[in-house]
């Protein structure tokens, strides 16, 4: 063969094999075959997120989807505590169209915290992460909310001190509110989540499914997906009746609604006559609420809440084997109870993978970004600085 020809091919060579190449330590060239990643517990931080992103070869220096046909699964709890959530959310909104674009798979699962903000309870949001939702009419909003806030309680008695009110309802805290309804940005994007999703032969959740259980993947996200629509029902049906202002949080909107009740039981004990919007519909709506506390979204044993994966002793294989077995899958990959220090934990003969390694280290005290790959009939941990094979 001439010389020159021969050097062409050589470079034709080289040219071709240079994506299967590792490009930089911990960094994937994009390739041909589909790898199976996933990441839990985020809370907001927001670089360690970055970091083991790029340490898996998912996204680039400029936070860019490079991970070609993988697919991704993040299991929730991206939300809470820590201050830049709303970036983490926007990062993970955009890497799900760049990654479909691209023949990959973004998908974004339902945590107990993200259950939390959906039903307005935002005991753990970030003061920082509420600000970064305010704009110049913030203090605006806020006091007109105060006004709405305070005619509301006047109305069962109470007076509110608009000075402790403000403290407690820091700027952003009306827009935050707003964001995560049924109509705001980040509300409309949480409500198309699903809980559990299953990938081949592995099933992604964020807490799990108990062994006592009897619902399957398709029942989970059913049971949520309308626990979910009967909370924004009653909301609305308590706004329209002046009820509650737009910006109300879980405990207030409960305590709107046993007020209501309570009225309505109070006037049939009475042989009043109801008013006529108090029809069957209305009641059915804020009485289907009552028991909050025992839905999927908020139960211990719920598959938000269940942290058997993490707790149950090693004599419970059996049960675990056989809710996989009818499941039909291989494997649990959850997050929600951090490993601490930082390293994920396979259980129960590598059927259960614990993946949450406290990410958000100003919170969890000797944890770190990971990342689960699934991949060639291999599975390994992905941490900022190596990789550790976990199962084959």
């Amino acid at each position: 063969m001439p010389y020159r020809l021969r050097i062409f091919w050589i470079v034709v060579s080289l040219c071709c094999a240079a994506p299967l190449r590792t490009v930089a330590p911990g960094v994937y060239a994009q390739s041909g075959a589909q790898r199976l990643v996933a990441i839990g517990d985020i809370h907001g931080a927001e670089d360690n997120f970055v970091a083991i992103l790029q340490a898996a070869g998912l996204i680039d220096s400029q936070r860019k989807w490079i991970g070609g046909r993988a697919r991704l699964v993040q299991t929730g709890d991206f939300s809470d505590r820590g201050a830049p959530v709303r970036n983490v959310m926007d990062l993970l909104m955009r890497l799900e169209d760049e990654a479909r674009r691209a023949g990959g798979r973004v998908e974004v699962l339902l945590g107990n915290h993200e259950g939390m903000n959906i039903l307005r309870d935002v005991r753990d949001v970030s003061p920082d992460a509420f600000r970064a939702f305010a704009d110049p009419d913030s203090e605006s909003r806020r006091n007109k909310a105060f006004m709405a806030h305070a005619t509301i309680a006047r109305r069962f008695g109470d007076e509110l001190n608009r000075n402790d009110w403000l403290r407690t309802h820091p700027p952003g805290y009306v827009e935050y509110i707003e964001a995560m309804g049924p109509s705001g940005r980040y509300g409309r994007w949480l409500r198309s989540r699903k809980v559990v999703t299953k990938l081949d032969d592995s099933l992604f959740m964020h807490a799990g499914v108990s062994p006592q259980s009897n619902a399957n993947v398709d029942d989970v996200n059913r049971i949520i997906g309308r626990e979910i629509r009967m909370f924004d029902e009653a909301v609305s049906t308590l706004q329209d009746a002046g009820l509650m202002a737009p910006s109300f949080t879980l405990q207030e909107v409960v305590s709107a609604l046993s007020s209501e009740m309570n009225r309505i039981a109070i006037m049939i004990k009475e042989k009043t006559e109801l008013p006529p919007e108090i029809t069957q519909e209305y009641v059915g709506r804020l009485q289907r609420v009552l028991t909050i506390d025992q839905w999927g979204l908020l139960a211990a044993d719920g598959p938000l809440w269940f942290r058997g994966y993490a707790t149950l002793g090693d004599d419970a294989e059996p049960q675990i084997e056989a809710l996989l077995k009818r499941l039909g899958a291989a494997r649990f990959v959850v997050g929600h109870t951090p490993q601490i220090p930082g390293r994920i934990t396979a259980r129960f003969g590598n059927r259960i993978f614990l993946i949450d390694t406290g990410m958000l280290t100003s919170h969890f005290k000797g944890g770190r970004p990971s990342a689960l790959e699934i991949a060639g009939g291999k599975i390994t941990a992905i941490y900022q600085d190596e990789r550790t094979p976990l199962a084959h």
